[in-house]
């Protein structure tokens, strides 16, 4: 084998590896499970989560806060689940920040997906867990110690 054809070889070899590692992450399937609605309730407080299919390439959200007591919104946000440039971003819109960020996701299981930014100040890391009961875990966290979860069920169950 000549020298080039080599290069070629270890060439092919490395974007098929590149290829197959970053497979799993790069499209919205593995986060199909999300699609509905998702509400979690504690305290004074009623979160409602709804996602929905715009492509296969874009998933919209949202994320409504509310007083239980009288179902006044405390706060909102428009979320999105963008597939572009073999990745997947969720990009939250809220409030408090001018400009939408975005957060890479760096886990796709068939159960769980985690969302990361480090340089955003807080959340650097948003992980969706499946439960085996049907319930929806999101731990927000910094990425360490600091953080918090919240428990979501689809609103028709109990």
């Amino acid at each position: 084998m000549h020298l080039p054809n080599r290069m070629l070889a270890g060439a092919t070899l490395l974007v098929a590896a590149t290829c197959a590692q970053a497979a799993p992450c790069s499209n919205l399937d593995p986060a199909r499970w999300l699609l509905g609605q998702w509400v979690a309730e504690s305290g004074d407080r009623r979160v409602l989560e709804t996602w929905r299919e715009v492509s296969a390439a874009t998933f919209e959200g949202s994320g409504v806060t509310s007083a239980r007591a009288d179902a006044t919104v405390v706060d909102g946000e428009d979320l999105r689940l963008v597939a572009m440039l073999d990745a997947v971003f969720y990009v939250a819109k809220v409030a408090h920040n001018p400009y939408p960020v975005a957060f890479r996701m760096t886990v796709c299981e068939a159960s769980r997906l985690v969302f990361e930014n480090p340089t955003h100040d807080f959340p650097r890391r948003l992980e969706y867990t499946m439960q085996p009961d049907g319930r929806l875990e999101v731990a927000v966290s910094d990425g360490a110690e600091q953080g918090f979860k919240l428990m979501f069920r689809r609103p028709d169950r109990t």
